[in-house]
């Protein structure tokens, strides 16, 4: 199975172990695919919302489906098989690699996400204007993929060799390279090495631009909400007063970012060089996890033009399935 779970329980005879995980992952699957299909096809369906920053929001939504959508439902399914019942070592070698493309392209995205942000609320129109460019941005969202396939390519070229030494029910997997006794779990260098690195990257990315936007918030004249990203002008009150509710948001983001990915960070540079207890990877995993399925509302959630739109949309599709009931009432009544 190709995944960043570790399933040692399944090599041990005891698949009702691997229940509560199964029920996890169809929960996270199912809240995932939900949030981030209904913040593409706003995107896509309102006309007002296709910008520049959208476009970035988009991308990580589309990232995290190749995880919520495709990996974790195969994956909820193999926790709750037989070894005897596993799928081919050529699809377990496919949904890793979308896990893997997935989870690094989702990661990338979150940090041209920050920076976006950081340009569009810390430099003048003209300058955010003269970088994001619609050229420039869909430049940036291909590479974030063409960096993620690439990345890729070391790991699917050294699956079979990596295959041949694994024996018994020791399934193939994404980061997890072999399983010792005593239920620990040996991770692979090269993408715990990736994931790790990816990881860091991202959280200074974020630390660096979240940090510019707050101390540029504190000395404009302009309120800017975090989570929508709009600069409002005119306000009824002088900036002197503190808003309390945009450290509120700042903190929100970043506490977010820190509760889902160090814990997994640390316990991947820990497996580097000693096998890590199962219990530990597995809870670390799905805090990591979790991001794949609160991104769409982290984004959306304060954002007063994806309201209206959600609501709008809702309107238009209720008026649409009323309309072969309405001429009935109106006979009727006559």
């Amino acid at each position: 199975m190709s995944n960043f779970s570790n399933t040692s329980t399944c090599c041990e005879g005891a698949l009702s172990g691997n229940i509560s995980l199964a029920v996890a992952y169809a929960l996270l699957a199912i809240s995932g695919s939900f949030g981030n299909l209904l913040v593409i096809y706003l995107v896509y369906s309102v006309r007002k919302l296709r910008n520049t920053s959208n476009a970035f929001i988009v991308n990580v939504c589309a990232a995290d489906l190749l995880v919520c959508t495709l990996w974790m439902p195969q994956e909820t399914v193999a926790l709750t098989q037989s070894p005897g019942l596993a799928a081919s070592t050529g699809y377990q070698t496919f949904t890793g690699g979308l896990l893997f493309l997935g989870l690094i392209v989702s990661l990338f995205s979150h940090s041209l996400i920050a920076l976006n942000r950081y340009a569009l609320i810390t430099k003048v129109p003209a300058a955010y204007r003269n970088i994001y460019r619609r050229r420039n941005a869909a430049g940036m969202i291909a590479t974030s993929w063409v960096l993620g396939a690439l990345l890729l390519l070391p790991w699917l070229t050294g699956q079979v060799r990596t295959h041949r030494h694994h024996g018994g029910c020791a399934h193939l997997r994404l980061l997890v390279l072999a399983l010792s006794d005593g239920c620990l779990t040996r991770l692979s260098p090269y993408t715990g090495s990736v994931t790790a690195s990816t990881i860091l990257a991202q959280t200074a990315v974020l630390l660096y631009s979240y940090f510019k936007i707050f101390r540029k918030v504190q000395v404009s004249v302009k309120r800017v909400s975090v989570l929508n990203f709009q600069l409002i002008n005119n306000l009824s009150y002088p900036f002197a007063r503190k808003d309390k509710k945009l450290r509120f948001y700042v903190s929100f983001v970043l506490c977010v970012f820190i509760l889902t990915t160090e814990p997994f960070l640390w316990v991947i540079l820990f497996g580097l060089f000693e096998p890590v207890p199962n219990l530990l990877y597995n809870v670390s995993w799905l805090l990591f996890s979790l991001l794949f399925v609160v991104s769409p509302y982290l984004y959306t959630r304060k954002n007063e033009e994806f309201k209206k739109s959600l609501r709008s949309v809702i309107r238009v599709e209720f008026s649409r399935a009323s309309v072969g009931v309405e001429p009935v009432i109106q006979v009727v009544s006559r």
